[in-house]
């Protein structure tokens, strides 16, 4: 049981520090389905402005083998 459940995470290195977007997530994978859930940040710059952050939340719902499976 405890096989099933993923922790994921990922940085960028951006050359103008202190802005480094991110990204922190969970999840549970088994053969029927993918339930997970991931936190992501991003900044956007604009010319002479300062870098503003846009957090965003995101849930993933995914069925899989959905085909009958084959005869033996």
């Amino acid at each position: 049981m405890a096989a099933n459940w993923v922790v994921s995470g990922s940085a960028r290195w951006i050359l103008k520090p202190p802005d480094q977007p991110y990204v922190i997530g969970a999840g549970y994978v088994d053969d029927c389905f993918v339930l997970a859930a991931n936190y992501v940040t991003s900044y956007s710059y604009t010319a002479g402005g300062t870098p503003r952050c846009s957090p965003r939340y995101m849930l993933q719902i995914g069925l899989r083998t959905i085909a009958k499976r084959p005869q033996r």
